[in-house]
């Protein structure tokens, strides 16, 4: 009988709860550490699934203690309590600096450490393709934290996987489902391009990264997740109002964004790991979602 290998979920919260509900119970034995796991526990997420451990991931004490009872894939998914530069620093450039201390030094390396960060790290903007090769120009403060707390990953857990994720919807995901009820959109000129991935592949390709890594398959140090569709924001709420049975003259108020937000992102190297996505692109995902609304 194989023996079950531990995975350790840092920040485990919708995104690591989802997956927890899609791995393989039989091979893994996961365990999920948040602040206040009560709070999973109130709402029933995942209750059945999760063996929820209260820890911070700025303390190195709780994390010591936690991973040195053992881990085989440690899967790090940090989101900020507050969308201001003290959370940003605190929920990714803080928890990598214990983890790096960690990690190293456990009696048991893992076999693979996942950190999920984002695209927000490319500040740039055009109509020039962006891949794991273009290096990463942060515009602000929420870019900054997350390219720092990568390269402190990085350089001390070389071995390490970190995965991008562009913006991701799906069920409970519904921010720009309520822009377009609302009646708002971005301006249809000059265009700016949105990138997004549907939650169901955001976890389907890091369960494949997961198996792939333990059938002694190499990973890249770095993925972009993305669908393979990059769209101009206003083209996608067109879209989304005919979808949604509106006219187009449901969208009524234009929303300034800044240009900077507009980019085209590859996930060239996402595919080229065999990876294949369930929704390639938001006509397969948003039809999906507005179906399973009614």
């Amino acid at each position: 009988m194989t023996q079950q290998e531990k995975l350790w979920i840092l920040g485990c919260g919708d995104l690591g709860a989802r997956l927890a509900l899609h791995i393989d119970r039989k091979q893994y034995a996961i365990y999920g550490m948040r602040r206040n796991p009560l709070v999973a526990l109130a709402s029933k997420r995942r209750a059945d699934v999760v063996k929820w451990r209260r820890g911070d991931a700025t303390k190195k004490e709780d994390i010591e203690g936690l991973l040195s009872t053992g881990a085989d894939v440690v899967l790090a998914t940090f989101t900020p309590s507050e969308h201001t530069q003290a959370g940003y620093h605190r929920a990714y450039v803080e928890t990598a600096k214990v983890l790096a201390e960690v990690i190293p030094n456990l009696p048991k390396a893992p076999r693979l450490v996942i950190w999920v960060s984002s695209t927000r790290v490319y500040g740039q903007s055009g109509d020039d393709f962006i891949d794991e090769q273009t290096p990463p120009l942060p515009s602000g403060f929420q870019g900054d934290s997350l390219l720092a707390a990568e390269e402190i990953i990085r350089h001390a857990i070389p071995d390490s996987c970190i995965v991008r994720f562009a913006g991701i919807y799906g069920p409970g995901r519904d921010r720009l489902l309520s822009q377009v009820r609302a009646g708002r959109c971005a301006p249809p000129q000059p265009p700016q391009y949105s990138n997004r991935i549907h939650v169901d592949d955001c976890i389907g390709f890091l369960l494949h990264l997961i198996e792939k890594h333990k059938q002694g398959q190499a990973l890249e140090p770095l993925y972009i997740g993305a669908d393979s569709l990059p769209v101009p924001m206003y083209e996608l709420q067109q879209w989304l109002v005919k979808a949604m049975g509106y006219t187009s003259a449901h969208l009524r108020e234009i929303v300034q964004t800044s240009e900077r937000r507009s980019k085209k992102l590859s996930n060239r190297h996402m595919l080229a790991s065999g990876y294949e996505l369930k929704y390639p692109d938001y006509k397969v995902g948003y039809s999906a979602l507005l179906e399973a609304e009614g």
